[in-house]
This record gives C-alpha cells, sequence and structure tokens, in this order.
C-alpha cells in the first residue's frame, strides 16, 4: 500500500485483514459442534479486538 499517512495505512490494513479472517473462518473445515479449534478461536478473538477498534481502522472523512 502506498501512503505516507501512518492513520490510513493501520486503517486498511486493519480492513484488510480483517476480511481475510473473516473470509478463512468461512472456508474452514467443519468439524465437530463440541471439538475445540485453536485456529477458530484465535480467529474469533482477533475479529472481536479489530471490531472493538472499528474507529481506529475507518479512514478519516477526507481520505475517501
Amino acid at each position: 500500500m502506498a501512503t505516507s499517512d501512518i492513520r490510513q495505512a493501520i486503517a486498511k490494513t486493519g480492513t484488510a485483514l480483517a476480511a481475510l479472517v473473516d473470509e478463512a473462518l468461512l472456508s474452514h473445515e467443519p468439524h465437530e459442534i463440541d471439538e475445540e479449534c485453536e485456529f477458530e478461536e484465535f480467529a474469533r478473538e482477533l475479529l472481536r479486538v479489530l471490531t472493538s477498534h472499528s474507529d481506529a481502522l475507518a479512514p478519516a472523512e477526507d481520505d475517501t
């Protein structure tokens, strides 16, 4: 990504990461419902953190 604005770079990277993790969760192979899955646990926690900081990931009005 070509930008000299660190806030814009963080916002774009965070948004892209959230999209990739969400896509990975959707394409993750199914398994028993009660079976522990470290990937799912990690991915859901990562999405939770990214969502909780969504205001920092949103581009500023003048960036659009």
